[in-house]
């Protein structure tokens, strides 16, 4: 009888070298986007606070009504809100979401925000507000995108980018986190609705 002695040793290394390639090739597939490993990877921010309508009315009058789906009350003074309707920022200032300090705000493009959100200090899980912006911004079919800035004390982390092959998106990303257009202040939600 003949023995054969095998080599199991360099074909297990190469074996290993085969699978570390091959999840190094899968794990820089997802960082640059070719998966789509999240259903809403184009957002910057999830969506704590989501627009749950829009009213048009007869002559547009354009109403935003928002809902916190947070699952912390939000102290609704130290939140500002930009609404940008199909990827053009309106020009409507919210400078806070609570409705008492609202009124002696410069807010223009915007005649009133009200609704149980706004009322006392904190913007309560399942509350909602009404932002009642210029009569004919919004129009129906319009893509209304909401973001919630929220001011913050101190330093706060760099999320990764999710998708670096989308150049809309890594504009969006370098504005918002890099270049910091709002300094003080952190982008804590983004929602799209189509009115």
């Amino acid at each position: 009888m003949r023995r054969e002695n095998a080599e199991s040793t360099s074909h297990g290394s190469l074996l290993m070298v085969v699978i570390v390639v091959i999840a190094c090739i899968i794990l820089l597939a997802f960082l640059l986007g070719f998966f789509n490993i999240f259903a809403n990877n184009d957002s910057l921010a999830p969506p704590h606070i989501k627009i749950i309508g829009i009213n048009h009315g007869k002559k547009y009058v354009s109403q935003v009504i928002i809902r916190s789906y947070s699952s912390e009350e939000l102290e609704n003074d130290l939140l500002r809100a930009k609404i940008f309707v199909n990827d053009e920022e309106l020009l409507a200032c919210i400078n806070t979401l609570n409705g008492h300090n609202f009124i002696s705000t410069r807010h223009f493009g915007v005649q009133y925000i009200g609704g149980s959100g706004c009322r006392d200090l904190y913007f309560s899980p399942r509350e909602s507000i009404i932002i009642d912006l210029k009569n004919g911004y919004i129009r129906p079919g319009d893509k209304v995108t909401l973001y919630i800035y929220q001011k913050y004390d101190g330093e706060i982390f760099l999320p990764l980018p999710t998708n670096l092959l989308d150049r809309h998106y890594m504009a969006r990303y370098l504005k918002e986190f890099v270049y910091k257009d709002m300094e003080g202040y952190r982008l804590y939600s983004e929602h799209q609705f189509i009115a």
